[in-house]
């Protein structure tokens, strides 16, 4: 390994905040929701970090002030393409993050085509609060994929019995059998 390389991985490793797509995966959001956190990630790695970069035609003046840094202004279309679903279930699950205020939403209407736009934000502070305490293998820290656990769970009642319902089901009686 180069000098340059091993300088890199080092300064990387020292920095005391994380990227915002990091923050992301070790948050607790949308745990057992793959899709949901992933699309989640896709937005923030979308979000404008050039003050250079071109800007939409009828944009309005004060969104042009900001320039759209930490805004993500891909389509729900291509926001679909990337995440590889259809752009209802993309629609769906920014409709949840801004029920769950995870990401913020701004838009304007075209003047000229009458067009709806929207940009999104991935609120780093509310990421950061759900902020798993451990990202150890052996210690996820995960909340349960069920709300409560059922006490009957997986076993057989007195009325439920694997035997009588497979010869009820048969169509054999019990005394014939």
């Amino acid at each position: 390994m180069d000098k340059e390389t091993k300088d890199k991985l080092v300064k990387a490793a020292k920095k005391k905040s994380r990227s915002l797509p990091i923050m992301v995966m070790e948050s607790d959001w949308y745990d057992y929701n793959a899709g949901a956190r992933y699309l989640l990630v896709i937005i923030a790695l979308s979000q404008r970090t050039s003050e250079t970069a071109w800007l939409p035609e009828g944009l309005p003046a004060a969104y042009k002030e900001d320039k759209c840094l930490g805004w993500c202004d891909m389509t729900q279309a291509r926001l679909a393409a990337r995440r590889g679903c259809s752009e209802s279930q993309v629609q769906k699950d920014i409709a949840m993050f801004r029920k769950d205020g995870v990401v913020q939403a701004r838009g304007w209407v075209d003047p000229v085509t009458k067009s709806k736009h929207l940009m999104y934000r991935v609120v780093p502070e509310v990421v950061k609060e759900r902020k798993r305490p451990s990202q150890d293998a052996n210690d996820p820290s995960r909340p349960s994929k069920f709300a409560e656990p059922s006490p009957n769970r997986g076993r057989f009642t007195a009325r439920k019995q694997p035997a009588k319902s497979m010869a009820a089901a048969a169509g054999v009686n019990e005394d014939d059998a």
